[in-house]
């Protein structure tokens, strides 16, 4: 009997560590056109690989802060990060994220904004991507 409880263990607590968690967020897929609804816009209007491209986030707290912006290849990440455990007074500004010159192509843009509150399960509070295509 003490045989059968320490292999019941043992295949339990198996069964448990094989389980795949997904640590990813999901991304709500945004046209961009729709980006309005987000409170948000890329500028300039027409994209032209001459000039530089902008994200603007309009009503951003003051306390949300960029974490960076990087692009590989066509794709482009944007985080920015706050600590709801502060309790700060959301101050609404205006913010806009320098993306740069990009060449000819068609990017995807993944916006994640991340609470780093150890008291918060859900981690991103907003994930959204939407694709960006670029023309001569």
């Amino acid at each position: 009997m003490k045989y059968f409880n320490l292999l019941f263990v043992f295949f339990s607590l198996s069964l448990f560590a094989c389980q795949k968690v997904s640590d990813q967020e999901p991304v709500t897929e945004v046209q961009l056109a729709d980006l309005g609804n987000y409170k948000m816009k890329i500028l300039p209007d027409n994209l032209l690989s001459s000039q530089d491209v902008k994200l603007v986030i309009y009503d951003d707290c003051g306390y949300n802060i960029l974490s960076g912006v990087k692009i590989t290849g066509y794709t482009i990440d944007i985080e920015k990060h706050f600590n709801s455990m502060m309790k700060l007074p959301c101050m609404l500004r205006n913010d806009t994220i320098l993306i740069g010159k990009l060449p000819i192509g068609s990017y995807t843009v993944n916006y994640k904004l991340v609470d780093l509150s150890t008291l918060v399960k859900d981690k991103s509070t907003l994930a959204i991507s939407f694709k960006l295509v670029v023309s001569q």
